[in-house]
């Protein structure tokens, strides 16, 4: 378990950070008002509140000047980049701890140089940047002092020694592994920090079983368990019951396994108030994967089920946090920058007000040709400030453009890696259970369970993609929506032909407007498979006046008098279309129609692209397909 803030955190609320017995406490800011900004930050850290820990940091960061207070910007920094830490904000984080590293540089004080690398190093290793993480964790035990003195909580010896060692063991590195935990229990023990000490045992436990020693794994564990209990730190106390049962499956003891599993989550469920739910995401997902190695394959669905329902809230809120986090972190950027600006205008004009009633004094005598070219001076500089001001709400706007774009980039990696990884076990297990289930009533659950899945990850790459900046020209809608048409009525035994341009316009979409023509045209197919009996289907595309799309059956078609409001589907359709300023039209032949003239339905979407008028290339009109 890896441990940020040198105070350890506890689930009580109540709970202050504070540093521990081998630091020096030195004296608090002078300032007391600023004193009192700190102990509230540290305050709504402790409580893991990551909107409240932001705003006390802005209104700290507005209360201090930077270039004078080094010492109070570099804590404020540190602090600032364990929320972003915390919210999954990794490289936002890592922006704050390079200009905190260099202020610790700038201060000479070793003890601030160490917790920055400690902390860089577990970013680093977030990140999954492992050819930097080790480095910086060495090097902050490089620059750990013998005498550490700090003023507010910082990273402790036990604390890097730990984070050392749980790394370490999962790269494999067992022997300095278990030099580095051993170390940050002697050490923890020395400080009297229990929940670091129930923390050490419970690594420990985990090398043990690393080097296949279950019974000193049972040891370890069980120390782990009875510290945590006392100290009511209860997360701790779960992962190290669920630790316990791993060891008893380990070591052979069969019968022992399951009590050990249900006493772990009759624990999780009593102090569930307690214990973060990433570690109650964590503790299902291990039992899940001993219960599977006991022959137990549905309990151990069960509980893959409840990971997958954590893992799921985790995400959604993890994505909130992270937007209103960005938010807030960009407006405080924003708010810093302004008063800054704000503060050096009033210097500015203070002097120049003093200057110009000195040339006054001095150059009385040159009267008005004196004051006519200060005057001129005045308003060149005034125009030139007004420039700058608007250059400068240029670039904020452009800065705000791109961290939207990333933030929605980022939204897709976690939707791929967190809700796809997910969706992906699920389906894999259903399948595993449809193989291994005799009973066909089971089996069509089972089966009508992975298609679920499947189709669910299927909608989940397509909102991806509409989310990609990437693929937001009109030539790759074009593209997609040819791929999808294909392969969809493949699979359901259509003849299918594409007609389109050759040549599309540079032409960049809106993610609405990518995604809107997506659905449409998958609305449009889904109806003709299910209801229109037919066998063959055209899709035309143009990009003549906008971006065409017809799509065209030989089915049964609408009755020729048949409204636009005639079905849910048409209707969505219809809506969608008008959302994005454009047209939707749908038209069926009577009987006396020849086939050959006529589609069966034919379906017309229409998207008008008038800020990019100029760069569409009129086309030939698109055929109709012939009928068997």
């Amino acid at each position: 378990m890896l441990c940020l803030v040198v105070g350890l955190l506890r689930p009580d609320v109540n709970a202050q950070q504070r540093l521990g017995r081998t630091i020096q406490q030195l004296p608090p800011f002078a300032d007391p008002e600023l004193d009192r900004h700190f102990q509230e930050i540290l305050l709504h850290m402790d409580r893991f509140s990551a909107d409240s820990s932001m705003r006390a940091i802005s209104g700290a960061l507005q209360r201090i000047e930077p270039e004078r207070d080094l010492e109070a910007y570099y804590y404020l920094l540190c602090f600032r980049a364990e929320v972003l830490y915390y919210e999954g904000l990794f490289h936002e984080g890592m922006g704050d701890l390079d200009r905190a590293e260099a202020l610790a540089k700038e201060l000479g004080d070793s003890t601030l140089l160490s917790n920055t690398y400690n902390l860089k190093g577990l970013l680093h290793e977030n990140i999954q940047d492992n050819r930097l993480a080790l480095p910086y964790l060495k090097d902050a035990l490089k620059w750990f002092p013998v005498v550490a003195k700090a003023r507010y909580p910082v990273s402790e010896l036990h604390h890097i020694h730990g984070n050392m060692g749980s790394y370490l063991t999962q790269l494999g590195r067992l022997d300095s592994a278990g030099h580095h935990v051993i170390r940050s229990l002697e050490l923890a023990e020395l400080a009297d920090a229990p929940r670091a000490v129930a923390v050490a045992w419970w690594s420990l436990g985990n090398l043990a079983l690393k080097r296949n020693l279950p019974d000193s794994a049972l040891h370890c564990y069980e120390r782990s368990a009875e510290v945590a209990e006392a100290k009511r730190d209860h997360d701790i106390g779960v992962d190290a019951l669920v630790g316990r049962a791993e060891a008893l499956l380990m070591q052979g003891d069969i019968p022992a396994v399951e009590p050990a599993i249900m006493e772990a989550m009759a624990y999780l469920e009593r102090h569930r108030e307690g214990i973060g739910l990433v570690t109650q995401r964590n503790a299902h997902r291990q039992v899940a994967r001993v219960v599977e190695r006991l022959g137990r394959p549905e309990l151990a669905l069960e509980h893959m089920g409840t990971w997958y329902h954590i893992d799921s809230l985790i995400t959604k809120r993890n994505i909130r946090s992270a937007l209103a986090l960005q938010s807030e972190l960009l407006r405080s950027d924003a708010d810093l920058a302004l008063e800054r600006v704000e503060r050096a205008r009033s210097e500015e004009t203070l002097e120049r007000v003093r200057t110009s009633r000195n040339l006054i004094v001095v150059a009385s005598v040159l009267g008005a040709a004196i004051l006519m070219g200060l005057y001129l001076v005045y308003r060149s500089r005034q125009r030139a400030k007004q420039r700058l001001s608007e250059l400068e709400v240029l670039r904020l706007q452009q800065e705000r453009i791109i961290a939207e774009l990333r933030i929605r980039e980022e939204v897709g990696r976690d939707m791929h890696d967190d809700l796809g990884a997910g969706l992906s076990a699920l389906k894999l297990k259903s399948e595993m259970a449809l193989r291994q289930e005799g009973d066909p009533s089971k089996r069509a659950v089972w089966s009508q369970l992975a298609n679920t899945a499947g189709e669910l990850i299927a909608n989940m790459r397509q909102m991806i993609w509409t989310l990609s900046a990437d693929q937001s020209s009109l030539a790759d809608l074009v593209v997609y929506i040819g791929n999808y048409a294909r392969t969809y009525l493949d699979d359901h035994g259509m003849r299918f032909e594409l007609v389109a341009p050759e040549e599309v316009p540079e032409i960049l979409l809106t993610a609405q407007e990518r995604r809107n023509m997506l659905l449409v045209t998958k609305e449009a197919l889904h109806n003709i498979v299910k209801h229109a009996h037919a066998s063959e289907v055209l899709v035309a595309i143009s990009c003549a006046e906008g971006l065409t799309i017809s799509i065209i059956d030989n089915g049964d078609g609408l009755p020729r008098h048949a409204e636009l409001g005639v079905g849910n589907g048409i209707r969505n359709m219809a809506r969608r279309m008008e959302i994005l300023g454009g047209t939707f039209r749908v038209e069926s032949p009577g009987p006396e129609d020849p086939p050959s003239d006529q589609g069966g339905t034919r379906l017309r979407f229409h998207l008008p692209l008038a800020a990019n008028k100029g760069s569409i290339v009129p086309l030939a009109p698109s055929p109709s397909p012939s009928h068997p």
